[in-house]
């Protein structure tokens, strides 16, 4: 049995974000095919695999010293537990010998975005170790073609990059029962953090008109990445908060609501809720980015990205239109089968395939 080195500086679950559950979802089904080792940072390592290399997060807010750190215990993990093909999960795993190497990019955000990052001396710098990076790996997977043209624009060649999107666990993510209820719910999946617009999206929310609003109850669902963004979230009457919550529970918190938004502020690389929503049967309204279309087609719903009136009219386009919501839920649930892990796992494996006969 080949083994292959997964090379991640986070990992799910001991990290909840949407590349981590991406890069755990694809380790489940290698490792029914492949010996799988894990190389990662951790904050409770009794969460990892047998056999995993793991090492313990560093907390600083200094860019250049956290990009050393994962570097030299990404780097050196991986060179000394030999394997037969790396996938690595982030830049800061270098490549330091001839075995097989893939290299995923989610996004480019933290390098052409100052909605995410100060594009300081540093970022810069690091945007060009990202390039230097790519053009070292044998292969390059983004997740949507919207990342690809950014990484031509950056400096990678063309010809490195091959576009796998994410995909969505279908069967987990499917229509539930809802629950008896006399509010329309709104609910909005992501960490918690500026760049995701949970300010924005309650902004927005207590500018509905107060007949609507009193009817209406905001859910803000995720993990904490920003603790000072959080505590400064208004707390008020119809929001409702649902933090670090369990996976298993996610489907069901998505599956009870009438209307999922993605009000992100960033440059997205793809936007898994989007599939998450339609997988459960629920119409999707989300910021107008490329990578983010990509995902959504014309099933979802898009507003102008942080164009607050434009995304009031059409949740209240979406709240006085019930054929509508039906008819996009029965769309969404066909659209996201395209994205089936099924699917998107074997094209990872003749990647794989390809690289190990070289």
């Amino acid at each position: 049995m080949k083994v292959l080195n997964f090379v991640s500086r986070n990992f799910y679950p001991d990290c909840k974000g949407g590349c981590e559950k991406v890069f755990y979802e694809l380790y489940k089904k290698a490792e029914k095919e492949f010996k799988i080792r894990i190389i990662s940072g951790y904050t409770n390592n009794d969460v990892f695999p047998k056999d995993s290399s793991v090492f313990k997060h560093l907390k600083t807010k200094n860019a250049l010293i956290r990009y050393i750190y994962y570097t030299w215990n990404m780097s050196l993990r991986n060179l000394f537990n030999k394997c037969d093909l790396v996938h690595a999960n982030n830049i800061e795993c270098i490549r330091l010998s001839k075995t097989p190497f893939v290299l995923t990019i989610h996004h480019v955000g933290h390098f052409i975005d100052p909605n995410i990052r100060k594009q300081t001396l540093i970022n810069k710098f690091l945007g060009r170790v990202l390039v230097w990076q790519a053009n070292r790996a044998d292969k390059v997977i983004t997740v949507s073609n919207g990342t690809m043209n950014d990484l031509v624009k950056m400096g990678v060649k063309k010809e490195k990059i091959k576009v796998i999107p994410n995909g969505v666990d279908l069967e987990k993510f499917k229509p539930y029962a809802r629950s008896k209820h006399n509010k329309f719910i709104i609910s909005h999946v992501s960490r918690i953090s500026p760049e995701k617009g949970q300010d924005f999206l309650i902004k927005a929310f207590n500018t509905l008109p107060k007949n609507v609003q009193k009817m209406c109850e905001l859910r803000i669902i995720g993990y904490v990445s920003d603790e000072e963004y959080y505590n400064n979230l208004e707390k008020g009457d119809g929001i409702k908060y649902y933090i670090n919550i369990p996976e298993k529970e996610l489907p069901r918190l998505i599956g009870e609501s009438d209307l999922v938004v993605f009000p992100t502020m960033m440059s997205e690389g793809f936007g898994l809720v989007v599939l998450e929503g339609m997988a459960c049967g629920v119409p999707v309204l989300a910021s107008d980015q490329p990578a983010i279309k990509e995902a959504g087609g014309e099933v979802c719903q898009y507003f102008k990205q942080g164009d607050i009136k434009d995304f009031i009219e059409k949740i209240m386009k979406l709240y006085n239109n019930k054929k509508l919501r039906e008819d996009l839920s029965r769309k969404g649930l066909v659209w996201v089968k395209k994205f089936s892990w099924v699917k998107v796992y074997e094209e990872h494996k003749k990647l794989y395939a390809e690289l190990l006969k070289k």
